[in-house]
């Protein structure tokens, strides 16, 4: 299973959300540390949901890095993340 589709069955089964977006962008990183060629090292994602609401923007981050800290052991070297409730995402908040 590709990183991508590994990355999609763990947000389905941990995050309750309205919307989510993964892109693998590791072409754009050619010729940077830890792009490996032929694999998903570096990834966009995208997600909005209300299991953000009361938390800060590191706080969201630790919840994707630890539910994604298999995925950083086998190789993928970097994500960006843009991680919205409900009304940040509707008010253009970002």
């Amino acid at each position: 299973m590709k990183r991508k589709s590994k990355i999609e069955e763990i947000i389905k089964q941990n995050i309750n959300f309205e919307y989510y977006k993964i892109d693998d962008v590791s072409e754009s990183h050619r010729g940077h540390a830890g792009f490996v060629e032929g694999q998903e090292t570096h990834i966009n994602i995208l997600i909005v949901s209300d299991d953000f609401k009361n938390l800060n923007r590191v706080a969201r981050q630790r919840v994707l890095n630890e539910l994604l800290f298999e995925e950083f052991k086998n190789g993928l070297h970097a994500v960006s993340y843009f991680l919205f409730s409900k009304e940040e995402y509707k008010s253009g908040y970002f």
